[in-house]
Order: structure tokens, then sequence, then C-alpha cells
């Protein structure tokens, strides 16, 4: 041990995961060397049933509450003692190790230590601005960006009591402009999903030969014109494939956190407004299809460990319960299935509806109405803006058009655009009843999502959404040679799972008629952004966005976070999305 005292005082670490408790002699060289400037430690006790820390049921599969994200099963944190240098915090877990790879219990306790290290960093600040908003107590709030994410938090506002303004450089969606008229929510095509793992985290592709730096005709995952790709969009693609694995997977629990806390959420949204979920076409119920046993065996697993799983299919069983998918079946497209819990709905009627909401509990809109960002501009003080909007609070939320909006924000650059693509297809007798994922291994549209959706005529029809185009910070950085290899990758797959619709929609013209794109907003950590800063005026701006592919999905958890911040009450997406999480834990190493 005396070894290990020697490295205390020479490197006084951030962070200590070990198998012994600190001694005290230990603690005294730790404590001097460190001095008044002490960082914070995170001291992670390993208690795998051969080291001296005090055991605790639980892991990072431990059951958590559906909101907070806090261990239900006692596992907690402890106040440091007099032997653990000042402002440590003291974790005590039991993570389990595997006697062939013993190894294999660092990820967990290295997960467990980033997240109690980034609460304790970013808490205080956090605290203060809250505080700061607690006492201010203004009730004007100005949303900017009338995607779905912040329609959903501006309706959750007016029913908290705030007197709302929501702000957008669009037309109003209920205008029916042409679809480039919008931004991703109204763009695209009409259909949205939640299933628990939306949003999953892609950090996988770090794996790929670079996948955002490879055009899609060469098999990668950019749409953009090289030559126009800036340092600052190469150093975001970097920045991705830094984060180390068990960071990556500390993240998707995360995720998987908010994700949860949605569907609680949503049911409740469902149950007081049915009538617009009805006007939606909502539809209950996901089928999940697997072209690769292997990719599919994964998913059963997963989707059990995460309580969506309701049955696993076998490609017969697949025909007989979905005719519409028997030609497919015939063809061995398909090697099985998974029946799932999740939800589709129109997002284009979806928006419409709640525009609707909005204007009845006396919010204002304002259309076509985008904000001047002046050469000066400066974020903490949105009411100098140019022509902008004037209030106690400001929620930002633009997606991936935000231009100068976050200039001066920790937010700024850390959201660029991936592109999807979409088409869509009749759905004739017998018609597909459950919308559907699609998982094809090796392949450009790797995961298609198809929603059964009714056209303006009243006929069913199947939007067919699929791919991963990134754009840069520019959104509008498109190169059509590439965009045009989406497109008829969406149609491959529409092609093989439904021959016989793609057949009728290429001969009326339909495929190429309904080709739309969205750009979503995405990070390089596949973390969201909930940034929170104070306004000169005692009052908070908030900034939410880059949910990747679950804008949708997480809308009303964005939604419950910000009204939280507003009130002065904390909340995990606080620390959890907060900017600077993998820049504070990089900067770090």
């Amino acid at each position: 041990m005396a070894a290990r005292g020697m490295e205390l005082a020479r490197l006084r670490p951030d962070v200590l995961i070990t198998r012994h408790e600190v001694t005290p002699a230990e603690a005294r060289g730790w404590r001097s060397a460190a001095g008044e400037s002490a960082s914070l430690v995170v001291l992670v006790v390993l208690a795998d049933g051969r080291g001296t820390g005090s055991p605790v049921n639980g892991g990072t599969g431990s059951p958590v509450d559906g909101k907070t994200g806090n261990p239900v099963d006692g596992v907690g944190t402890g106040s440091p003692g007099e032997d653990v240098p000042a402002r440590t915090r003291l974790i005590r877990r039991e993570v389990a190790a595997d006697p062939a790879a013993p190894g294999d219990l660092y990820p967990a306790a290295l997960a467990l230590a980033e997240r109690e290290w980034l609460e304790a960093v970013t808490a205080p600040a956090l605290a203060t601005r809250l505080a700061r908003s607690r006492s201010a107590g203004g009730r004007e709030v100005a949303l900017i960006g009338a995607g779905v994410v912040n329609l959903v938090t501006a309706l959750r506002l007016v029913r908290d009591g705030y007197r709302v303004t929501v702000h957008d450089r669009s037309p109003d969606p209920r205008a029916q402009a042409p679809w480039a008229a919008y931004g991703c929510s109204r763009g695209g095509g009409d259909a949205r999903m939640f299933t628990l793992t939306e949003a999953d985290g892609y950090h996988w592709t770090a794996g790929r030969t670079a996948p955002f730096r490879t055009p899609l005709s060469e098999g990668g995952w950019s749409v953009a014109e090289p030559s126009s790709l800036t340092e600052r969009d190469l150093a975001w693609v970097r920045e991705g494939a830094s984060i180390p694995p068990w960071l990556a997977e500390a993240y998707t629990e995360d995720i998987l956190l908010f994700n949860r806390r949605a569907r609680d959420l949503w049911e409740e949204f469902v149950h007081e407004e049915p009538e617009l979920f009805h006007d939606a076409g909502l539809r209950r119920g996901i089928l999940r299809l697997y072209t690769d046993p292997h990719h599919l065996r994964v998913q059963v697993a997963r989707q059990e460990r995460v309580g969506a799983l309701r049955r696993v299919l076998a490609p017969a069983e697949i025909a007989e319960r979905h005719p519409a998918l028997r030609e497919a079946h015939a063809a061995g497209v398909f090697a099985g299935g998974v029946e799932v819990t999740g939800f589709t709905v129109q997002i284009h009627r979806f928006v419409a509806g709640l525009v609707d909401l909005l204007e009845k509990a006396g919010a204002t809109l304002r259309w076509e109405r985008p904000v001047s960002v002046p050469d000066t501009y400066d974020t903490g003080d949105l009411a100098k803006v140019r022509d902008g909007p004037r209030a106690d609070h400001y929620v930002l939320s633009p997606g991936v058009y935000g231009g100068g909006l976050l200039r001066g924000t920790a937010s700024d650059g850390l959201i660029h655009g991936v592109l999807g693509g979409w088409v869509s297809v009749p759905n004739p007798a017998p018609e597909l009843v459950h919308s559907l994922k699609i998982g094809r291994t090796d392949h450009l549209t790797e995961d298609a999502n198809v929603t059964v959706t009714t056209d303006p005529d009243g006929r069913s029809t199947l939007a067919i959404g699929s791919g991963y185009g990134w754009t840069g910070a520019n959104p509008s950085n498109i190169d059509p040679a590439e965009l045009d290899v989406l497109y008829r990758a969406v149609e491959d797959t529409v092609s093989r799972f439904f021959p016989g619709p793609f057949e009728e929609a290429r001969r009326s013209g339909l495929l190429d008629e309904s080709r739309r794109y969205c750009v979503r907003p995405w990070t390089a950590s596949s973390l969201a952004v909930l940034e929170l800063m104070e306004h000169p005026g005692g009052g908070l701006v908030v900034v939410t966005g880059g949910h990747n592919t679950g804008g949708f999905a997480q809308a009303p958890a964005v939604a419950e976070a910000v009204a939280d911040a507003l009130a002065g009450r904390s909340n995990p997406m606080h620390t959890r999305c907060h900017p600077d999480r993998l820049r504070l834990f990089l900067s770090r190493r």
C-alpha cells in the first residue's frame, strides 16, 4: 500500500478506483499534496468478493427511478470521512467480475465514477442558476423554434401557468406550404415513432472507417460536399471517435433512461388529449424485422433487457400474423422479428394539432419570424437581439438551423445535421396494420422505419424513412448525387420488403413524387444537449437540441426538464445532457 500512497500524493487523481479503502496514512499524504486546490475526487470501491470494500447490491444494470435516474436499491453515495481528502464523494458499488475476464469490472466502475464526477463538478453552477430562476419568478417565456420538441415544451409550460410565445422562421405548419420550407418536424415524411431504444447511441460507428468522412456512394455516411467541410466540422467527427467504449455505453444507458421517462409522460399525454392522438393516426405496437440471425438474437436480448419485448416471431409466424409481409417471407428477405412496445403517429397532423391546442390555451405563435442575429450578439441577453422576442425566460430549440443563434453558448458547434430520406407507397389489402422497424445488416438503410399512415384522400399508405447522411454543421451542405444514392437505398429496402406496393408506386409516379428528406440535429456524443444559462434579467436561457433520431421520442422528457429548470427544480437531464459533458471528461484525461 505504500506505493499506492506515494502515487496518490504524486498524481492527486480526480478519480480513484480500488478494491481497498484508502488508509489514513495514504489519505494524509494525498490531502497534503492536494492542499487547498484539491480537485474533487470520486472514490469507487470495487466490492467483487475479493476486496475489502463494503459490498452493496447493484451495478450498472440496477433498477433506477424513471425520472431521476437514481438507484432504487439503496446503492448511493456517502459523505467523505476524515481519512479521505476534502471535496471527496465516496461511492461504494459492487461490480461483479467475470473470473475469465476480471478486467471487465472496470468499465462499470469508470462509468459510475464519470457520472458522479460530472454531477459534482456541474451541480454548483446549475444549483445557483436554478435558485436565481426560482427567486426571479418571471412568467413570460419565449420559445425560438417550432419543432415538435419545442411545441411539446410550450404546451407543458402553458399548462404550468406561463405566458408563452413561440417564434419560428417557417410558415404555419397548418398552411400546407412546400415541404422544403419547413424544418425537421414538418418537413420529411409524415411519420414518427416511439420505442424504448430510439436515439439509441451510434458510437459503434467509430469502429468503422471514418463513416462521417466517407460519402454514401462509397459506403459511408456523408452527403456533404467534401471541399466545403470546415476544420470545425472535422473536429466534430474526431470528437465522436474519441469516446471510449465504456463511456459510450454509459451515454447509451442515459439515453435509455430518458426514453423510459418519456414513455410514462407520453402515456399521460395520450390520456389527457386522446383526440389529438386519434387525429394524428396513433398506432400502438411495433414489429422489428431483421435480415441477419445474429442481429436478431442480439436485439431479442436487448429488447427484453429494456422491458420492451412482447413476442419473438419466426419468419413463418410473421407471415401468418402480418399477411402484408407474405411476399417478402416467400423471398426469404427476413430472418425473424420481434414485437415490441411503442407507437407511431403522423407527425404533420400531430404538429398541426399541437398548434391548435396551444392557441386554444392562450399561447401566441409567430410564423415566418426568423430571429436576426447581429455581429455583436450575446446569447445571455436575448432582449438585445434585433427584432427578437422580449421575455423573462428563453428556450432555444432551433434544430440544426440555428445559424448564429447559439453563438457564445457551450452548445455552439455541437449540433450537426444528419439527413434521412423518405418515400411513400400504397398499403393495399391485405394491409400492413402495425408499423415496422427494419434492420438490414451491411446496408445503407440499415435502420428503416415503416409507418402506416393515411394520405389526404383517406387512402392507407406506408411512409418509409431511413438513412444517415451527415451534412456537417450546415444543413444545406448536400451533394445532390449523394442524396440520390440515399433515395435509391431507401427504395431498395421498400422493393425487397414490399415488392407489390413498390411497383405500383413506381408506375404511378408516387415513388418519385413522395421523395422527401429531413435534416436531423445530431451530436458527436449521441447525447442530447440541454444547457442552462442565466439571463441578465434574472431568468434562464435554455438550449435544447441534438436529439439525433429521438427528438419526437424524448420530447415530453425534454419538456419536463425545461419546466423543472424554470421552476428552479433539478432534473437528471440538466447534468447528463450538459453540453460540456464530453469535453469535461476529455480535458481531464
